[in-house]
C-alpha cells in the first residue's frame, strides 16, 4: 500500500533534519524532477535527484551545518518544506521547498534556496579556522583545506617559498610551527563579504608566543571556499617583521632557524 501524503512528509522531515536525504530517497519517483528555479537548473531522474540532495547534504555538513529546523505544510498535491539551517555559531532560513506527491512517491521538488547563504557558508568555514587557530588545533584547522589546496602568501621575502600546494603539506608545516609556537587569542577581526559569495576577505591579528615572548601580528585573507572547504588563499601579514623575530630566537642569529 503506498504511503501517505502525511507519512512522505514526516519523512522528508526527519531526513531534511539531519541533512541527510537518505529516509526518503527511496521514495523519489523513478521519473522524478528536481528544479532550483532561481538558477535555473532541472534534474531528471531518480538517481540524479537522489545524488543531487545527497551531495548537498555533505556540502552543508561540511560547511559546519549540524542540523535543519523543518517545517512542513500540506497541500492539495503533496506538501511544502522550510528549512532554518544551523551550527555551532550559526543559524539562518535556507530554502523553502514545493514536493508533489503522486501513488505514494515524490514526482517533483521544486527548491528555493537563499542564494546568499553560499556566503555564511563561507563565513562559517572562516571562523572555524579561526577558532582551530587560536585553539592550536593543528590537524582540525588543516582538515579545513581542500585536499589540492593552493596557498599564497605574496609577501613573502626572497629565497622563501611563496606558494604551498596541498592539504598534507600545509598539516606538516602547521604541526612544524605548533611546536615552538603557541597563539593565545585573536582580536580586531572584520569579516568582507565579496560579490561573489565563495569569496571572502579577513582581517585579524592573532596573539602568539614563541621562547616565552609574546606578540600580534596583522593578518590579511583573500579565502575562497567551495564543497565547504578552502580550495584557494592569498595570506597577507609583515613578513619582514617575522623574519627579524626568527633570526633574534634563532640561535645562530639568523632566519634559519
Amino acid at each position: 500500500m503506498p504511503r501517505t501524503v502525511p507519512e512522505i512528509a514526516d519523512l522528508v522531515r526527519a531526513g531534511l533534519s539531519t541533512l541527510d536525504a537518505t529516509p526518503f530517497a527511496s521514495l523519489i519517483a523513478a521519473g522524478a524532477v528536481y528544479e532550483v528555479p532561481f538558477l535555473g537548473h532541472r534534474i531528471e531522474g531518480r538517481d540524479a535527484v537522489v545524488a543531487t540532495l545527497l551531495a548537498g547534504g555533505v556540502r552543508a555538513r561540511a560547511a559546519g551545518l549540524t542540523e535543519a529546523q523543518v517545517t512542513t505544510t500540506l497541500t492539495d498535491s503533496g506538501f511544502v518544506v522550510e528549512l532554518v539551517v544551523s551550527g555551532p555559531g550559526v543559524e539562518f532560513p535556507s530554502s523553502v521547498g514545493i514536493l508533489t506527491v503522486s501513488n505514494g512517491e515524490i514526482t517533483s521538488y521544486r527548491d528555493y534556496p537563499d542564494t546568499s547563504a553560499a556566503s555564511r557558508f563561507t563565513r562559517s568555514v572562516f571562523d572555524r579556522f579561526l577558532a582551530a587557530s587560536v585553539e592550536n588545533r593543528w590537524d582540525d584547522l588543516a582538515d579545513l583545506y581542500a585536499e589540492d589546496v593552493t596557498l599564497e602568501m605574496p609577501f613573502t621575502l626572497p629565497g622563501m617559498p611563496s606558494v604551498t600546494k596541498g592539504r598534507e603539506e600545509l598539516r606538516r608545516r602547521f604541526r612544524a610551527a605548533g611546536e615552538s609556537r603557541r597563539i593565545t587569542k585573536a582580536d580586531n577581526v572584520v569579516v568582507h563579504e565579496t560579490t561573489d559569495p565563495s569569496v571572502l576577505v579577513a582581517e585579524f591579528d592573532l596573539h602568539q608566543e614563541v621562547r616565552g615572548t609574546t606578540f600580534a601580528a596583522s593578518y590579511v585573507m583573500v579565502l575562497t571556499v567551495q564543497n565547504g572547504l578552502i580550495t584557494h588563499s592569498r595570506d597577507y601579514t609583515d613578513t619582514a617583521a617575522a623574519a627579524e623575530r626568527i633570526k633574534a630566537w634563532s640561535p645562530a642569529g639568523s632566519t634559519a632557524g
